[in-house]
């Protein structure tokens, strides 16, 4: 009797045992069918997937900067620009044709900064270093400001706003590097007047996530309007 006891004892251990095992088992199965083998192709598709987010990422964040306004920033160092400059001004020979604003000056410097900030992690080196020569940075704040400045008294009471903002890339294969972008603006311009404006262009991102071409191709009449004051 007892030996009968034993063997049903010793079976319901072994069967124990082999579920143990086939638990174990099973779970060594899915642990491994987790560690999934990415294919190089996979591995492509991905890091193109990345770069071209970076792409996108590069022309949004350069037109938001651009098409908010005011930019508070943009405004203090201007201000401070102007009055170095009447400082300048006041202090030149009766006979001076004109001056060269210093550009080591702390006024210029910060200007510079503001730029190499906003634009320099998104442009190639070759675009970059031409924004301010030719007069690119801040190309729309630059016409507000002045616009504020000549006719308002220093007074910004305007605003640029950015919604609905799409960047594709280009679907001809011999130009991946081409996308294509459109947003609108809501411009209220010092009167409080509101108007809307559809704006799209290009843009050819030379390196990863690096602006070496942008352009407006259409921007709805917005520098129209914001001339008109």
């Amino acid at each position: 009797m007892h030996y009968n006891q034993f063997k049903k004892i010793r079976s319901i251990f072994f069967f124990m045992l082999s579920c143990f095992l086939f638990v174990g088992c099973s779970q060594e199965k899915l642990d491994n069918q987790e560690d999934v083998v990415v294919t190089d192709d996979e591995k492509e598709k991905q890091a193109v997937s990345e770069d071209d987010e970076k792409n996108k990422e590069a022309v949004r964040a350069v037109l938001e900067s651009e098409f908010t306004a005011p930019n508070e920033t943009y405004i203090q160092i201007q201000k401070d620009i102007d009055k170095k400059s009447d400082e300048i001004e006041q202090n030149l020979p009766d006979d001076a044709v004109g001056f060269e604003f210093p550009s080591d000056s702390p006024e210029w410097l910060a200007y510079e900064e503001l730029v190499s900030k906003t634009y320099e992690p998104y442009y190639t080196d070759h675009l970059f270093e031409r924004l301010i020569p030719t007069n690119m940075a801040f190309d729309n704040h630059h016409q507000l400001y002045f616009t504020s400045r000549e006719f308002y008294n220093g007074e910004h009471r305007y605003k640029m706003k950015v919604s609905d903002m799409q960047v594709t890339q280009s679907e001809n294969e011999n130009t991946p590097k081409h996308y294509d972008f459109s947003f609108q603006v809501e411009y209220t311009n010092h009167s409080g007047e509101v108007s809307k404006h559809n704006i799209s262009g290009d843009a050819i991102l030379s390196e990863v996530g690096k602006i070496g071409k942008l352009s407006i191709l259409d921007d709805d009449g917005l520098r129209e309007k914001v001339r008109e004051h």
